[in-house]
């Protein structure tokens, strides 16, 4: 219900959405005593021995955090730095510092190391670590993993991990136009002046109500399907996309913004005759595994990478395919050398800057 009121597509939700609204006002002054209090030196800032590059966003969910994190990931490991994700465990069953993966492999389950960390530790080679206390998770990945570079995701906020660059996805978001709990938003456009690079995720414009201060690079990014993924075993093979296109298909979702999923699989040329859209990071029972094996009998089930590494820790995993994603970020060049903390190129791949 609160998510809806985000949006206000309805005469209720909208009703919803003003009763909430005074409560964005203490949220809004504790946020700015706190950020003011980690400018002054107030509240302490604790370094790692490593370069740390944040990826977060001013909004709850649905930015495309997960994927420009495992890009940026990949491009610093590919320019040879020691590269580990770290993150908080959104829902994580095990408590503390966890090594959620390393070599491309899980070592825990999603319920004990959380959802999108399990993906990301599916998908990227490195360690990925995860922690309420983020100070320690990004010690371990540099104690024990050896990491020279630690990638945060979703750290904006977590000002007590100190960072080298903090990189700021923006992206058109209808929800995201009042503070918590009235909307979807954080933090304020202002939060922006703390920002290394913005990101555009999506949309030809920044993001309504953002300005991007100037002298902040900014680059664009892209989210784009590549393949299918289908569970063999304990290996994920990837399919062609072209399996989708004048197919009938049923979707399961349990992702902050369901509904940029269903339109892809529309832009890939599949027909949604069915979609079961639940919360995110949703948790599947009995229930859910029922839908899904009725719906596959009638044609391919299509879900998120991040539900599949669920749905397969079943006893009896139902039968999907997961959309991959990625982003294409332009220039990629330029945010790769901020990332490392290189002289930036001038010329064409310079970013643009506000």
């Amino acid at each position: 219900m609160v998510e809806g009121a985000w949006a206000g597509e309805t005469g209720w939700t909208r009703a919803v959405g003003a009763v909430l609204a005074p409560a964005s006002w203490p949220y809004a002054a504790v946020t700015t005593l706190r950020n003011r209090l980690y400018d002054a030196g107030r509240l302490a800032v604790h370094r790692v021995p490593a370069r740390v590059v944040s990826v977060g966003n001013l909004t709850v969910g649905g930015s495309g955090k997960t994927p420009m994190t495992l890009w940026l990931a990949e491009q610093l490991a590919g320019r040879g730095r020691r590269v580990a994700l770290v993150a908080r465990g959104y829902r994580k069953r095990r408590r503390g510092v966890v090594v959620v993966g390393r070599d491309g492999h899980p070592l825990v389950s999603a319920s004990d190391g959380g959802d999108e960390a399990v993906l990301l530790a599916r998908r990227f080679a490195g360690p990925v670590v995860v922690g309420e206390d983020r100070v320690a998770a990004a010690r371990v990945a540099c104690e024990e993993c050896g990491a020279d570079v630690v990638v945060l995701d979703d750290g904006f906020q977590h000002r007590r991990l100190g960072r080298d660059l903090d990189v700021v996805l923006l992206g058109a978001d209808p929800r995201g136009q009042r503070l918590l709990p009235a909307g979807s938003l954080r933090e304020g456009p202002g939060a922006l002046a703390r920002a290394g690079a913005v990101v555009v995720m999506d949309d030809p414009g920044v993001w309504t109500g953002a300005v991007v201060p100037r002298g902040v690079p900014v680059v664009r990014a892209t989210t784009r399907a590549t393949g299918l993924v289908e569970a063999a075993g304990d290996r994920w093979l990837t399919l062609g996309l072209e399996r989708l296109a004048g197919q009938s298909v049923a979707a399961v979702a349990g992702i902050a913004r369901p509904g940029r999923f269903l339109a892809q699989l529309e832009r890939l040329g599949a027909r949604v005759r069915d979609a079961r859209i639940l919360d995110d990071h949703h948790v599947y029972g009995p229930g859910d595994v029922a839908w899904i094996a009725a719906a596959a009998r009638r044609g391919a089930v299509i879900t998120t990478e991040k539900d599949l590494v669920k749905l397969l820790e079943l006893p009896e995993p139902p039968p999907v395919l997961a959309l991959r994603v990625t982003v294409d970020v332009t220039p990629p060049e330029a945010l790769v050398r901020l990332a490392a903390g290189e002289d930036v190129v001038c010329g064409g791949d310079q970013p643009e800057r506000r």
